[in-house]
């Protein structure tokens, strides 16, 4: 039930308001993205242009072209994660790298109010995905941020496929915290929020036929 409240109200937080609860956490530990770099490689999918950003970053960087560089929630010396080398194994423990890595563009989305980096990574039956990234997108087009919102991955861990049914080659569970969230508007007023949330269990799928991992499943779980 913890779990199914959660999805409901991760999604909700993305999509519209929730009941305001604490504002953003200022002791969060930056995204520094200590994950194997390497070249970066994208499945295809839309960009958008960005909307709370000033910087996109380049190819010759090592990311997307229209991945943004900073944000109204970017920390001091923050930067992308970069996909990592170890997710160009095609095996069980290159998929669970890319899911450690898929929950940091994620976190990114967060951070720029922008979800440009997670969309190269994910496909149509990902329906929490294609929520998350709606969300972003009208949370953008009001002109609010987010303050918060920032996701810890800690640990990952094999996962079997049953009982998704969704197009698979392995899955991970992936152990995460979240900070508070606060949507912000224009003038730095709250609009919404949300709590913080420790040892949130998520399930990631991902299939291996594009030029990257690609994500077709994502849910919270007990």
């Amino acid at each position: 039930m913890r779990a199914a409240r959660r999805l409901v109200g991760f999604v909700l937080a993305m999509v519209a308001a929730l009941a305001l609860a604490a504002c953003t956490s200022g002791s969060a530990t930056p995204n520094l993205s200590p994950v194997s770099s390497g070249p970066a490689r994208s499945a295809p999918g839309s960009s958008i242009s960005s909307r709370s950003v000033s910087a996109t970053a380049s190819a010759s960087v090592g990311y997307p072209a229209d991945v943004p560089l900073t944000g109204h929630n970017v920390k001091p010396g923050e930067k992308p994660p970069v996909y990592p080398a170890a997710a160009n194994a095609r095996t069980q423990a290159g998929a669970n790298a890319f899911a450690e890595f898929f929950m940091r563009t994620l976190d990114w989305a967060y951070a720029t109010t922008n979800p440009s980096y997670m969309k190269h990574y994910f496909g149509p039956t990902c329906g929490l995905c294609s929520g998350i990234a709606t969300g972003i997108n009208k949370t953008a087009s009001e002109r609010h941020w987010y303050e918060g919102g920032r996701i810890t991955v800690r640990s990952i861990a094999d996962a079997t496929i049953a009982p998704v049914t969704a197009p698979a080659d392995y899955c991970s569970r992936v152990l995460i915290n979240e900070t508070a969230t606060a949507v912000v508007d224009s003038v730095g007023r709250i609009v919404s929020g949300d709590g913080a949330h420790a040892g949130d269990q998520v399930k990631l799928c991902a299939i291996s036929s594009h030029a990257s991992w690609q994500v077709t499943y994502l849910a919270f779980t007990s």
